[in-house]
């Protein structure tokens, strides 16, 4: 069963910080080297010497940029920059952001902790793949830190009356975070000590699975942690199980928020096959109809013609948008599903998926199946911004973008459910939320009051 549980969160002390919103900075994982470089000149405390810490010329395995953000962190503790709360809670969190061609949506969520259960117990449930890489890195950075430094984001189907209640019942107070990001988003966090209503949204909880949105790797080094924490347990000591390093900090938000967004992440291609754009459109169309489309030169224009196509396909249909420069643009669609029964043991839940089409279909096919060599290993390139997609291949000799429909939460949690792991860069949940928002820190001879 999903066990949540309120903490006492480590927050920033606006008295010594001033602006909170030059402290905080987004997942790790989706921040470029610039954006590193950025985030450290924002503010001396910014949580990014934390998260991703600048590496040095003179590092060695015991100086390092894991040992300098476990420096940092329990610097800032020691002066007040970062402060506890003093009694267990919940924090609620709201998101107020603009979606182009849709406009203002507003998203909802829970950060509180969950205990880390096994994927295998369907309690919690993956739907991507990870890289050993990156959990070897974040598991350093644990083991420097001892703290949840950044939410694993995850989903519940349907829509908790109890949650519901809560966070209506928070907005009519003052947040205890109230912030407008380098984007322009627009977050606040609620606090809510409430034992009763916090022990309402317990009993609910009990039944209802989760559904990592973001998040995978941080979860996943959770449960390594765990089990090195475990392993230095000497006996059996009482309350075990309710150590902190059995809880990871995860933000909830349901299915049904009408401000869960999941952006499409596109393809691009190096080089086509037979380094034609003709040549690989006629291969195209012994599967796909192929219909040209008129398209503006400029970027943003271009991709938004090319969205909007793909907005209007009718349920069931799979189309994508192929941008090959020069004003060049086709409406891709399958004309039979048939062709995806064939050469797959996946179940149809995953053969059906947009970006299983695509690597089968659009990139894997035509470099393998049609005998024209093979795809190189930096020909293949990912961008969730369909405009800065369409200005790659005009400015920085990218041959052709692929544009697609974003993945369904539906299809997230139906193959989360078969056991199965989507293919990579499925999904782009937005907006991101913020690392420094609140901290969990885990501390040896806590308990967690569950």
């Amino acid at each position: 069963m999903a066990l949540i549980a309120p903490f006492r969160g480590l927050r920033y002390n606006p008295e010594l910080v001033g602006d909170l919103s030059l402290v905080m900075a987004p997942p790790y994982d989706v921040i470029s080297p610039e954006g590193q470089r950025a985030f450290h000149s924002r503010h001396k405390h910014n949580a990014i010497r934390l998260i991703l810490g600048e590496t040095r010329q003179e590092d060695d395995a015991v100086r390092n940029q894991y040992s300098r953000a476990g420096d940092y962190f329990r610097q800032w503790q020691a002066e007040q920059v970062l402060v506890r709360d003093p009694v267990p809670a919940l924090y609620l969190y709201q998101q107020t952001f603009q979606l182009p061609g849709v406009g203002e949506l507003v998203r909802c969520g829970l950060i509180g902790l969950v205990r880390l259960e096994e994927f295998g117990s369907r309690t919690v449930f993956p739907h991507e793949r990870t890289l050993g890489a990156a959990k070897a890195d974040r598991l350093r950075l644990m083991q420097a830190c001892h703290a949840n430094l950044s939410s694993v984001f995850s989903v519940y189907p349907g829509r908790l009356l109890e949650l519901d209640q809560m966070i209506a019942g928070a907005q009519e107070s003052k947040p205890i975070i109230d912030l407008c990001d380098w984007d322009g988003i627009h977050h606040q966090v609620w606090i809510c000590q409430d034992r009763a209503a916090i022990r309402r949204l317990q009993a609910k909880c009990a039944s209802t699975p989760l559904f990592i949105a973001d998040g995978h790797h941080r979860y996943e080094t959770a449960l390594a942690f765990r089990d090195l924490m475990r392993a230095k347990e000497k006996g059996d000591p009482a309350h075990a199980q309710q150590r902190p390093y059995n809880y990871v900090m995860m933000t909830l938000v349901s299915a049904k928020d009408p401000g869960l967004v999941i952006l499409p992440i596109h393809r691009l291609l190096r080089h086509l096959p037979g380094d034609s754009l003709d040549g690989y459109l006629a291969q195209l169309t012994r599967q796909f109809a192929v219909e040209r489309l008129p398209v503006p030169r400029d970027p943003e224009a271009a991709a938004s013609t090319l969205l909007g196509y793909l907005r209007q396909t009718k349920a069931g249909t799979h189309c994508f948008g192929l941008y090959g420069g020069e004003g060049r643009a086709y409406l891709l669609t399958l004309a039979d599903e048939r062709v995806l029964e064939a050469g797959d043991d996946k179940p149809p839940i995953y053969r059906r998926l947009d970006v299983t089409i695509v690597h089968r279909l659009l990139i894997e096919g035509p470099w393998s199946q049609h005998k024209v060599g093979e795809l190189a290993d930096d020909g293949l390139n990912y961008n969730h911004d369909a405009a800065e997609a369409v200005r790659m291949v005009q400015k920085d000799g990218w041959a052709a973008a692929i544009l697609l429909n974003p993945t369904k939460i539906a299809e997230v949690q139906a193959v989360a459910e078969a056991g199965l792991r989507m293919p990579p860069k499925s999904t782009f949940f937005y907006p991101k939320l913020l690392t420094g928002l609140v901290i969990h820190p885990l501390l040896p001879d806590e308990i967690v009051e569950a």
